[in-house]
């Protein structure tokens, strides 16, 4: 006598559906994941680069800081600071409420010193005495410290300055308290975008009266 097993099939329509399941189920899981992925490294990225942003100038001098001696050739009445754009920044803004400039000397600190852009032509030719007086109608006139902007090239606006672009800042002193030999001044130029770009020189002895003196890149 021959015994013969029946064997029943075990994979029906219910254990499809089930494995069905399971696949979109990993498959929606695997996308969460992934997902999350992304967005973590996207808001990473964005994290780096606005620490980049915020810890390097948005501005870098750009030639020679000049002074001009007062008439007496007792001080530096003037400062004269040529800035450009960083490579890779883009536009800069010298609107008054973007734009800050403070100023350290022997006589004290001034938190904000900027008076805005001057429309006054600047050209290699042009005289730093002459900028000292479109500042201030006299030179007993002003207050205290005052800092003014003369676009050179490459401003897209009247108050922005594009890319390879040069700007003129110059700062002006009272006659009654111009900077004198052996003290230094610090000045700090804070954009709108970027870290702020600090400045310090120490006064040269044997100045002579009326002449403009190299205060070094």
């Amino acid at each position: 006598m021959v015994l013969t097993r029946k064997k029943r099939g075990m994979v029906g329509i219910d254990t499809a559906i089930i494995l069905i399941s399971f696949v979109l189920v990993a498959a929606a899981v695997a996308f969460v994941v992934l997902d999350m992925g992304m967005t973590s490294a996207t808001k990473a990225k964005q994290t780096m680069v606005n620490g980049l942003q915020e810890a390097s100038t948005a501005l870098e001098v750009n030639g020679e800081i000049l002074g001009v001696v007062n008439g007496t050739g007792t001080g530096i009445e003037e400062i004269a600071i040529p800035l450009g754009v960083t490579p890779g920044t883009g536009y800069v803004s010298f609107d008054t409420d973007t734009f800050v400039v403070s100023f350290t000397d022997q006589y004290g600190t001034y938190p904000n010193i900027y008076s805005g852009v001057s429309h006054k032509l600047v050209t290699s030719s042009t005289n730093l005495s002459s900028l000292y007086n479109n500042t201030v109608s006299s030179k007993t006139g002003i207050l205290s410290v005052s800092a003014t902007a003369y676009f050179i090239t490459g401003n897209i606006t009247p108050t922005v300055l594009g890319p390879y672009g040069q700007v003129l800042l110059v700062i002006s002193v009272n006659n009654t308290k111009v900077m004198t030999p052996y003290n230094s001044f610090t000045v700090t130029i804070k954009p709108s975008v970027g870290g702020a770009l600090t400045v310090s020189r120490i006064i040269p002895p044997d100045l002579v009266s009326g002449s403009t003196i190299d205060l070094g890149w």
